[in-house]
């Protein structure tokens, strides 16, 4: 989403470049140079990105050493609360059952398992089911950013930190509807629906709140995390 790159740029002090979030954003951790990216929502758009920040046939690409996904995540275990960051063992894509080891850099203990599904889902039994099954976080991009990281050998890490739990009870189906493609929200549906609902204010100010917090909480483990691979540490990398 836009507030996590914003996030993102923030933390790790890059050049908050002018136009559309699709417009990179640029800076240097130490003696690195790192470059932002804006996915969009959805596995097959966290893929297109990915294989369009790895296309070293591209005008003026630049060698790839390692690629993060950073941002928020829903929460599935009801033990973990809100803010709480998700660092699994592995990375599930929810549809074809595809696994991705995470070996991330740095020696954060890793634990649990993250799934990547194509939308957002409010069945509580499905998110019951899947925390039983040992997965901690739920989130849209990750499994697509692993995949084509995994097929081209890149190496890739994931930091993701609850946002929302489907326990709480503030996310409801047209509150998920007034998100558009690139996770931005629906301005006028919004208002709309405050308009029709003004219950639903308070709603909609704590998750707002709660993605600010976990998006700043996100950026700032990948840059502990960056700053290892600067300094020699972590997982080998192309």
């Amino acid at each position: 989403m836009p507030l996590e790159l914003d996030a993102i740029v923030d933390v790790f002090g890059l050049e908050p470049a002018a136009g559309p979030p699709e417009v990179p954003r640029t800076g240097r951790v130490g003696g690195t140079d790192v470059t932002a990216v804006h996915i969009g929502m959805g596995p097959a758009a966290a893929r297109e990105a990915t294989a369009r920040v790895l296309d070293d046939s591209a005008s003026g690409h630049s060698p790839v050493h390692h690629v993060m996904v950073v941002g928020v995540c829903g929460g599935l275990d009801p033990d973990i609360p809100v803010g709480a960051m998700v660092n699994p063992t592995e990375v599930v894509e929810y549809s074809s059952g595809a696994a991705y080891p995470h070996t991330p850099p740095g020696d954060a203990p890793v634990a649990g398992r993250l799934v990547t599904t194509e939308g957002v889902t409010l069945d509580d039994g499905e998110s019951l089911r899947l925390a039983a099954e040992g997965f901690l976080g739920v989130d849209m991009e990750t499994s697509g950013v692993a995949e084509v990281c995994q097929a081209r050998g890149y190496a890739w890490s994931a930091y993701r930190c609850i946002s929302d739990r489907h326990v709480d009870g503030l996310l409801d189906p047209r509150i998920v509807a007034l998100v558009e493609p690139d996770g931005s929200p629906y301005i006028d549906g919004v208002a709309r629906l405050l308009a029709e609902e003004p219950d639903l204010a308070a709603n909609l100010d704590q998750l707002a709140a709660d993605a600010t917090r976990a998006a700043r909480l996100a950026a700032e483990a990948a840059l502990a995390a960056c700053r290892v691979l600067d300094a020699g540490g972590g997982p080998a990398s192309r």
